[in-house]
């Protein structure tokens, strides 16, 4: 999927890695942190500015309010999303391009810095009109993913278009929201790499051939 149409869909500019020590950058990873740990109503401006050591003057002055910072937050996580799906190689087999989408996918979900999974179950959870917008955003890098394997004849054009999508929402979300019962129940860290290569396997294995022998 080229990095070109997601820009044009909605024109991302490349996300800002936690090395960007940018004043801007520092204040929304904070922010992304504190969201993720306490919910944005359990936030405040100032708690924000303290964690990435500036003033929250400078916060305003950047963001505005914190509806504001919670935008940029929400913008930076769906360009990590765009981004995942983005350049990947739809050359090869259904079994290595489907692999390749899943780890992009993974790395999001399963990296070592939990931030973004919790503030998606966090924000998603809520249901407020913040967590929709981005909702809808996932929905639409998703969509324009599979309309893009569709013209590499690389996925069914047969299939309901509206829930073959809400399908892999629910793969990639599923683990965000019942992580503790699974930990509970597996004895594993639901996010740990050899969890999530064994879970993203069997997922692309189901995908591909499904659960029926016929």
């Amino acid at each position: 999927m080229t990095t070109r149409l997601f820009r044009k869909l909605y024109g991302c500019a490349v996300p800002v890695q936690p090395d960007d020590l940018t004043a801007r950058a520092r204040i929304r990873e904070a922010a992304l942190a504190l969201f993720a740990r306490n919910g944005v109503a359990g936030t405040s401006m100032r708690s924000i500015a303290a964690r990435a050591g500036v003033s929250p003057s400078l916060v305003v002055h950047h963001f505005g309010t914190k509806a504001g910072l919670r935008d940029a937050v929400d913008d930076a996580v769906r360009d990590g999303f765009a981004g995942a799906l983005a350049g990947i190689d739809l050359s090869g087999s259904v079994d290595e391009v489907s692999g390749r989408i899943n780890a992009g996918i993974a790395g999001i979900m399963g990296g070592d810095d939990p931030n973004v999974r919790e503030y998606l179950g966090r924000s998603l959870f809520e249901a407020d009109g913040a967590s929709h917008r981005l909702f809808d955003d996932l929905v639409e890098i998703i969509d324009a993913g599979f309309a893009e394997l569709e013209r590499a004849r690389l996925v069914r054009s047969d299939t309901d278009r509206t829930w073959r999508t809400y399908a892999v929402l629910f793969v990639v979300l599923g683990p965000v929201f019942l992580s503790r019962q699974i930990e509970t129940r597996l004895g594993v860290d639901a996010f740990a790499p050899d969890v999530v290569a064994a879970r993203s396997a069997c997922n692309v294995d189901l995908m591909r051939r499904g659960f029926f022998t016929a």
